[in-house]
């Protein structure tokens, strides 16, 4: 006997699984295991082989062991994941592929890994000598070992290693005993307390991780050692995690977790909750409150994560699917689409998280979500080659620097989260079989007769329109076959052996229900037609091309080289120099394609230099292409060699116009220039006596920039004596949070500057008048930047003395 409450199947008096774990919550769709699903093919497959080949055998895995086994790391900076996050990968993968070679290098490093372990149960990088009753654990152990504890687990689950298992168990049992009533807790530092809000403390905490997240770096621990109880049945685990949740509230100082409800409600944002909500620590916690229900029964969880999901997917999701801006949420509908967004570790939490809620309950609007996550920045952010994956991917921006700066924990989800993509693609459920995602691939299922079934997915979606599904069981049998209909289609067709079905409805499962026989057919087709869509919010007056559930860029490295050429560079965001007229026409040659995904559309693009060009528009996912293909020459990985931009601007629009007039000037201002610095650039600043305390330097949007936490800085700029001089400054418009500062020439202040968002995610410049006194017989000057009492001065792109036309 069951029940349906809320669309999520509740068993009415419980079960228990094969080791003994109560659950009062059966999943409505059981995911296949990994060696269930096999010739993948298509882009998908051909992108997961690149992560196979060209990450995962080729990381230098060795030495992250020797960190496990050595124990000598004491910063607090976190590197001890990335044992964990491979062991997990290359166990999917090793048994969905059958690669011998691979198993055994995973079971070399497992073994290893398992022989460090501390007879206390302990298996992180931090030294002995560190941890002490009161601090059982370093900064970020919490987090790199939430990674750990789910590799030995899927180990345990996949080989039946029991040495895996006695190794969780046995870390499980530190977290338990180390942590709990009486003993060291997941408080973060001192910048929860009341008094310290507002002010800029520095440091982290001693065991939950990362100050800001207010202990929820700490917390996160309930999802595995909630799946140990799972595999264990030891209900330790279990009432371990309840004391977490429990506490949640009092670690955080802001009742967050209770916050959760009103969010749920409606009446905040999930920004709101606390300060600072850091995207993927929140996400990993919400995996964690789902298994709690999963177990338990209790809706208020179920509630609370379902309440956060639907408002992160209704303000927070971009066009692509990804979600967080930066590493957190943002206010209302803010997404920036250049800079540092959509960050690689909060898309592997975020799929986590969507899978489980899809497994939860079989609502379809969870695999639609994943689906634009998955054919359009996920790919976005993985290399061509699979040998790294970014760290933020934002969707108007430069490569391929951004992409080479690893390993860090971004370089390793990226990998983590392309192992589990097959994963997604078939499910079980009590009344037949799932097929949520179209990847062209082979399902092989077990019915609970015990009848073996073979689905066959042949699709080349969503280049294409058509999916064939050919059902083979062992011998004949009556289940039901539910295919998901996207809610972005709005006329899908199937067929059955031919026969037409009718009516469709977008946004659920066709439940196909008969009594299947070999060679039985099912033919889907999800028409999809490429049209511009218009920005609202941060986007605008701008547009994007959409077909189906892709999402198309504009990336000069698919242009002609005299195109390229014609940009005069590689501007940072490509959609201020190249407009496009919203009129996309098929692109008949695939030769450009080769590895990529299509198909590609022309379109024509007008230049500020006036020239027009008609290069091709291809899907976002191939971002990652960060080479010509076919060129004998690569950029270095730390270059800016590319641009590319989703969201563009119309040709028609008089932004084009006010483009062109803002070039002409930008010209006339180099040829009136007296002397210029390039921030960031080491021989130009050196050229310019650097000078300066509490100062730093990088790089962003293909441009270098100097600031000052409440410090300074200076050049020595040539001047002209005696003609009437401008002092001109680039900033970013994005800034904001603080940065106030005076400028000065020679110890004279000149201005006042304040950055808060003065030209969202565009550069400006301002002018600022030289007093003549202040040049009248010198042949250069001391321009210094000084930040006010514990602000900050800059950033500043680019310092330039002009002449004026007076």
């Amino acid at each position: 006997m069951k029940a349906v409450v809320a669309g999520m199947c509740v068993a009415a008096l419980g079960w228990q699984n094969a080791f003994g774990a109560e659950m009062k919550v059966q999943l409505a769709e059981q995911p296949l295991e990994p060696a269930a699903i096999t010739q993948i093919g298509g882009f998908v497959g051909q992108r997961y082989r690149a992560n196979k080949d060209g990450y995962l055998k080729t990381f230098h895995i060795d030495m992250y062991v020797r960190m496990v086994e050595e124990r000598t790391h004491t910063n607090w900076w976190w590197i001890g994941e990335q044992d964990g996050k491979w062991i997990e990968s290359t166990v999917l993968v090793s048994k969905e592929t059958g690669d011998a070679e691979l198993r055994r290098k995973a079971e070399q490093m497992l073994a290893r890994v398992i022989a460090s372990q501390e007879p206390e149960g302990y298996v992180g990088i931090t030294p002995q000598s560190v941890r002490t009753p009161q601090q059982p654990l370093r900064g970020m152990d919490p987090y790199e070992l939430y990674f750990t504890l789910h590799g030995f687990i899927t180990a345990y689950e996949q080989w039946g290693d029991k040495t895996a298992l006695e190794a969780a168990k046995k870390l499980g049992d530190y977290f338990e005993k180390c942590i709990g009533p009486g003993k060291a807790e997941f408080w973060p530092s001192d910048v929860r307390a009341p008094a310290n809000v507002g002010k800029k403390l520095r440091g982290h905490s001693a065991i939950a991780g990362h100050s800001v997240h207010y202990g929820w770096e700490g917390t996160l621990l309930i999802d595995p050692m909630l799946r140990l109880y799972q595999v264990t049945g030891d209900k330790k685990y279990l009432d371990w995690s309840r004391w977490v949740i429990g506490n949640i509230d009092k670690w955080s100082g802001w009742n967050a977790f209770s916050k959760l409800d009103q969010v749920a409600d409606g009446k905040m944002g999930i920004n709101e909750v606390q300060p600072y909500v850091h995207a993927h620590t929140f996400q990993m916690n919400f995996q964690g409150l789902l298994r709690m229900y999963q177990i338990t029964g209790d809706p208020a969880l179920r509630d609370k994560v379902v309440g956060a999901w639907n408002d992160i997917a209704n303000r927070q999701m971009y066009i692509t699917g990804g979600v967080s801006v930066g590493e957190h949420y943002e206010a209302g509908h803010n997404l920036p689409i250049t800079g540092s967004v959509v960050e690689t570790c909060a898309s592997m939490s975020w799929i986590e998280l969507t899978q489980y809620l899809l497994e939860l309950t079989a609502d379809p609007k969870y695999a639609d979500a994943i689906e634009k996550l998955l054919w359009n920045h996920l790919y976005a952010a993985q290399t061509v080659d699979g040998d790294c994956n970014r760290y933020h991917t934002p969707l108007n921006g430069t490569k391929p620097a951004g992409y080479f700066h690893g390993p860090d924990c971004c370089t390793s989800s990226g990998h983590r989260i392309q192992s589990k993509v097959p994963l997604l693609i078939y499910a079980t459920g009590r009344d037949g079989i799932y097929v949520n995602q179209f990847v062209d691939s082979t399902a092989n299922i077990t019915l609970a007769s015990g009848n073996a079934v073979a689905v066959r997915q042949q699709t080349d979606f969503p280049a294409g329109e058509k999916v064939a599904l050919v059902v083979t069981p062992k011998k004949s049998e009556p289940f039901t076959l539910f295919v998901r209909l996207p809610a972005w289609c709005e006329n899908p067709k199937a067929a059955v052996n031919g026969e037409p079905v009718a009516p469709l409805k977008p946004g659920s499962y066709l439940a196909v229900k008969r009594e299947w026989k070999q060679g039985d057919r099912v033919d889907l087709t999800l028409p999809m037609q490429p049209r511009w869509v218009k920005g609202a919010y941060t986007t605008q007056g701008m547009h994007a091309l959409v077909r189906g559930p892709l999402v198309y860029s504009l990336d000069t490295v698919w242009w002609l080289e005299r195109d390229a050429v014609a940009l005069d560079g590689v501007p940072p965001n490509l959609a201020q120099t190249a407009f496009v007229e919203m009129a996309a026409t098929r692109l008949t040659s695939t030769a450009v394609l080769d590895k990529a995904l299509g198909p590609g559309y022309k379109v024509k693009v007008k230049l500020l230099n006036g020239q027009v060009i008609e290069p091709v528009m291809l899907p976002f996912a191939n971002t990652g292409q960060w080479y010509r293909p076919g060129s004998a020459t690569k950029p270095r990985p730390n270059e800016e060699a590319f641009a590319y931009a989703v969201w563009l601007r119309d040709a028609g629009d008089p932004a084009f116009q006010q483009a062109v007039e803002a070039r002409r000037q930008d010209e006339e201002l180099k040829a009136r220039s007296v002397d210029f610095v390039v921030p960031a650039d080491a021989a130009s600043e050196k050229a310019h006596g650097l000078r300066g305390e509490r100062d730093g330097a990088g790089y962003f949007n293909g441009r270098g920039w100097r600031h000052a936490v409440n410090g300074w800085f200076s050049y020595e700029i040539k001047v002209l004596s005696d003609v009437p001089q401008v002092l001109v400054c680039a900033y970013w418009g994005s800034e904001r949070s603080g940065r106030e500062f005076d400028i000065l020439i020679d110890g004279t202040k000149i201005a006042t500057q304040t950055l808060e968002n003065n030209r969202p995610d565009d550069f400006f410049t301002m002018e600022y008048p030289i007093p003549a006194e202040l040049t009248k017989g010198k042949q250069s000057v001391t321009v210094r930047f000084s930040a006010h009492e514990s602000k900050t001065a800059g950033g500043v792109f680019g310092v330039r003395v002009v002449e004026t036309n007076q």
